[in-house]
């Protein structure tokens, strides 16, 4: 599993998750687990897209290397398996 760098912040009722390795990736959400959530979704959607151009994804830097800035916590995103959610209908 490849573990990404991600700032969260926010305060309650709207957080924000960003990726310093991935610009324009980001998430949101009302709560902090929603966020982290979400920003694996976001994770997992990019690198999908990625695939389907022909390009390489982003190498994830350590998690050393990245300062955060005041106000923001550290944390580390999974980069789940590359398979698009299938959706089914239910038949009533």
């Amino acid at each position: 599993m490849i573990l990404y760098p991600a700032l969260i912040d926010g305060e309650e009722g709207a957080y924000g998750v960003v990726f310093p390795d991935i610009p324009g990736v980001s998430a949101m959400g009302h709560t902090v687990d929603e966020a982290l959530m979400n920003a694996e979704d976001a994770l997992r959607d990019y690198a999908i897209e990625m695939e389907r151009d022909g390009d390489e994804l982003a190498l994830p830097s350590s998690s050393q290397s990245i300062e955060a800035p005041v106000g923001n916590q550290l944390v580390s995103i999974p980069l789940t398996p590359l398979q698009p959610r299938r959706y089914h209908s239910v038949q009533a």
